[in-house]
Parts: C-alpha cells; sequence; structure tokens
C-alpha cells in the first residue's frame, strides 16, 4: 500500500481542543447623542483595556468623566467589551 493511500486512510479524530486568548484589538465604530466615534479597543491579559480614539483624535470629555458606579461597576472600555464582544464580525 502506498505512503499517500496509507494517509487518506488514516483519519485524525479530535478529542477535546482548548483557545486561550491572551490579548485582543478590536475597531469600534457608534454614535452617542447624535454624534459619531471611531476608535480602536485593546485587551491584554496583564495590562487590561486600552484605547485609540480615532474619531475624534483624543478621549472624549464625556467619556474621560464616565461613572463606573453608575454602569454596574463597569469602565468605559469594558462597557464597550460587553456591548461588542458578540458582535458578527
Amino acid at each position: 500500500m502506498s505512503k499517500m493511500k496509507q494517509h487518506l486512510e488514516k483519519q485524525v479524530v479530535i478529542d477535546w481542543c482548548a483557545e486561550e486568548s491572551t490579548g485582543w484589538k478590536r475597531h469600534i465604530s457608534f454614535s452617542y447623542e447624535g454624534n459619531k466615534y471611531e476608535l480602536t479597543l485593546f485587551w491584554e491579559e496583564f495590562n487590561g483595556y486600552d484605547t485609540f480614539w480615532r474619531v475624534p483624535d483624543r478621549t472624549p470629555d464625556w467619556v474621560a468623566e464616565w461613572d463606573s458606579e453608575a454602569h454596574q461597576g463597569m469602565s468605559f472600555e469594558h462597557y464597550l467589551d460587553d456591548l461588542t464582544w458578540e458582535m458578527d464580525k
């Protein structure tokens, strides 16, 4: 039996698999009070969240004044993550 035929007759059967993410980057466009915003949201396992604002090119005042207590203890970045993590990409 040729090596190719032996290879084709054998099958890989996966019994278990796990994936672990230690970081990601998500591009987000959203509106708030009639204004459009664009940013890149980053998350790293040991460094947490970070943002890079594209439009406008700096953190808006309303985000800088974000009240985590009013949003179930979530930072603005955590809140965006929560809103977007299950969206179709």
